[in-house]
């Protein structure tokens, strides 16, 4: 009888402790992610224009010449906006009562597009000039340079074009919507909803370049000056491309809906899991450049649970 007794007692502390670990306290998790969030069109022509604030350059064709800052013919343009790779993870505490679970998660993206700046070099020949509009692109040579990392041999996470790079930090209350079977627990189905942190590298825009540039074409008198003292200029251009990577200035908040799926075997402290969230920022990622930033990101990837 007591032989009994010791093997009922060892059967109810070995079901005990399989409940137990049925499911984590705190589990920390890493994953791979495809960020569907983003996207950016090619620009149009020649791009979009860049603006000199207090900047006149007379063109020496007599009057209305002049042509003054925001009707200068100088452009940047965007394109082949691709993702590259998306990582992330995870701490959450489980077993919260009434909302079962609290979730902080990270997720970093990295894109990369092809920037350039088209401006003007010099005049056409006077006998080939629009003379009723001079700030008409046609009266121009143009040259072009790319705004890329490779172009100015700079160095960021190996990419080569122009990149673009966001952080994301979710805060997410979480209910488990069907937990099977009901003592171990080895699928996870759970829903919730949380607030959104987006950081991320500004894009390759008028407003960037004005901000970087301003100060140094300040004085600048003809299009031949601005060409080649500014604009041509590498020492100055690589600022731009440096002013991209210097770090993830441009701050947006928002909320997203989470749905996901764990499975993880009793006992074992590691749970695989894919989540899919969908983001609503309250304002554009970027203010001058549209960027996207709703829609949804989806991870894989693996837990560890005590």
């Amino acid at each position: 009888m007591n032989r009994l007794k010791k093997i009922v007692f060892c059967a109810s502390i070995l079901s005990l402790a399989t409940a137990m670990q049925a499911f984590a306290l705190v589990g920390i998790g890493v994953h791979y992610g495809m960020d569907y969030t983003l996207s950016m069109k090619n620009t149009a022509g020649l791009g979009d224009r860049v603006t000199f604030d207090n900047l006149n350059l007379d063109l020496g064709q007599g009057a209305g010449s002049v042509l003054a800052g925001d009707s200068i013919p100088a452009f940047v343009s965007r394109s082949d906006f691709k993702s590259k790779f998306a990582v992330g993870g995870k701490v959450y505490i489980d077993v919260i009562p009434f909302i079962d679970a609290l979730e902080l998660s990270g997720d970093f993206g990295l894109w990369e597009y092809k920037g350039v700046i088209n401006y003007p070099s010099s005049l056409k020949p006077a006998s080939s000039l629009n003379t009723s509009n001079f700030a008409d692109t046609g009266n121009f040579n143009y040259t072009q340079e790319e705004l890329t990392l490779q172009n100015f041999g700079l160095g960021y996470m190996g990419l080569k074009n122009t990149p673009y790079a966001k952080l994301q930090l979710d805060l997410t209350v979480r209910k488990y919507i069907v937990r099977f079977p009901s003592l171990l627990k080895i699928l996870n189905l759970y829903g919730g909803a949380g607030v959104s942190g987006i950081f991320a590298t500004p894009v390759l825009s008028n407003k960037l370049v004005q901000d970087v540039i301003n100060e140094s074409a300040q004085g600048t008198k003809s299009i031949n000056s601005l060409g080649t003292d500014v604009l041509g200029n590498s020492s100055i251009m690589q600022g731009v491309v440096k002013k991209i990577i210097s770090g993830l200035t441009q701050p947006t908040f928002g909320m997203h809906l989470d749905l996901g799926l764990m499975v993880k075997i009793p006992v074992i402290p590691i749970g695989v899991y894919i989540d899919g969230k969908y983001i609503i920022p309250f304002s554009k990622l970027d203010p001058s450049v549209d960027i996207g930033g709703m829609g949804f990101v989806l991870n894989t990837g693996i837990a560890l649970a005590f």
